[in-house]
């Protein structure tokens, strides 16, 4: 099985490199790695929603894949969803794209635009079908997502994000890889360890290190189950 992952920094992939066999270099975009039966590419995109979706587009044309995995760590808005969690976000919105009317918002799905409410959408939701079950995914927490270019740290529009869409976690740029698998119909899931309580800014409360210890090992534990799989 060829697996791509996607990774927004270098700092969320490292530790699962340290883990895995790498191949020689093919191209500057991509390192290769097999771990028992699979051949693992790693992408680091950049930050943000356009760089994950233009990254993983452009792989997506130059290579072919049985699976994506968009991996990190996200913000979590729910105390069911504790810091050191690591879920599979399965849906992703995106709250900014819209339309300011006075002191109202108008999400994008409501503006009348027919694309949002067609494939990939669905009333302007990115929602992922795909069988989690055939890839070993099947033991995580599924999760709400959206996809945001701001962090949100401010009580007031951390109320208005939570009144309005009800999400599990954030991120930003979960939607973008999302929306790049989707339109090419590849298995894929997106894959974050909690860092962090979304809540009134305050990094020092923020467990980096310990959220991507636990994302390594979610990874790799999904790989020994995807190994003993007859993908023949």
């Amino acid at each position: 099985m060829k697996i791509l992952i996607v990774a927004a920094t270098e700092t969320e992939v490292k530790p699962l490199i340290e883990n895995l066999k790498q191949k020689p270099l093919k191209d500057t975009d991509t390192k290769s790695f097999v771990f028992g039966n699979l051949n693992i590419d790693i992408l680091v995109s950049g930050i943000g929603m356009v760089a994950k979706a233009y990254a993983t587009g452009r792989q997506l044309q130059k290579e072919q894949y049985d699976l994506a995995l968009n991996v990190g760590i996200a913000g979590s808005f729910k105390d069911e969803i504790p810091v050191g969690e690591t879920v599979n976000v399965v849906r992703e919105q995106f709250p900014e794209m819209g339309a300011e009317e006075g002191e109202s918002f108008i999400p994008v799905a409501s503006m009348g635009f027919r694309e949002f409410n067609e494939f990939p959408y669905r009333n302007g939701i990115l929602v992922n079908d795909t069988d989690f079950r055939q890839f070993g995914l099947d033991h995580l927490k599924k999760a709400v997502g959206i996809t945001s270019n701001t962090v949100h740290g401010n009580a007031a529009t951390i109320s208005k994000i939570v009144t309005d869409y009800n999400p599990d976690v954030e991120t930003m740029g979960g939607g973008g890889f999302l929306f790049a698998c989707l339109k090419e119909h590849l298995p894929c899931a997106e894959i974050r360890a909690i860092s962090n309580k979304v809540e009134v800014r305050d990094r020092s409360r923020w467990k980096v290190q310990e959220a991507v210890a636990q994302l390594t090992g979610t990874l790799l534990k999904t790989f020994d189950i995807i190994n003993t799989f007859d993908h023949s």
